[in-house]
């Protein structure tokens, strides 16, 4: 059971390929108006720089803001940040957040030691109108963790004993 969800990474994709052909459109414009008006004017070639690498930023940001579950651990990652990553073994039950807790807050890891690690990678946009009307919907993310913790409680248990 591999699953990923991302949350508005697909905004910054599509943003960042916008971006990207505006910035060819850009290198085409400049080279022709170099050529045909005035050579000087290959200086401006510095705009569609300024567009690839805000591309690269918005490629960078829709790819790395997830959430990933694999049958041995989950990772969860912002937009910054490092990774984190937790193994099924050391949870010991994944804790949906009481109503009013934080926006980002997608669900609680309670593990065998006792800490609580919370986990809010899915990102939503502060521009996105569904952030203003009501409460972010963290289902998905939630049945997706509970259901990945309870795959592996149902692998292990059936592993036979050494």
């Amino acid at each position: 059971m591999n699953t990923i969800i991302r949350a508005h990474g697909r905004i910054s994709i599509g943003i960042a390929w916008m971006l990207t052909c505006m910035g060819v459109l850009a290198i085409i414009a400049v080279i022709v108006l170099s050529l045909l008006i005035e050579s000087w004017m290959i200086v401006f070639l510095f705009g569609p720089v300024l567009l690839f690498i805000g591309a690269g930023v918005n490629f960078w940001m829709g790819t790395r803001a997830r959430l990933e579950i694999t049958p041995e651990h989950f990772i969860w990652a912002g937009f910054v940040g490092r990774p984190r990553t937790i193994d099924w073994q050391d949870v010991d039950r994944i804790l949906v957040p009481a109503p009013g807790s934080r926006r980002r807050l997608a669900a609680v890891a309670r593990l065998r030691d006792g800490r609580f690690v919370e986990i809010d990678a899915l990102w939503q946009s502060p521009t996105t109108p569904s952030t203003y009307l009501n409460a972010p919907d963290h289902s998905r993310a939630q049945r997706a963790l509970i259901d990945g913790h309870l795959a592996y409680l149902a692998r292990v248990s059936h592993r036979p004993q050494r």
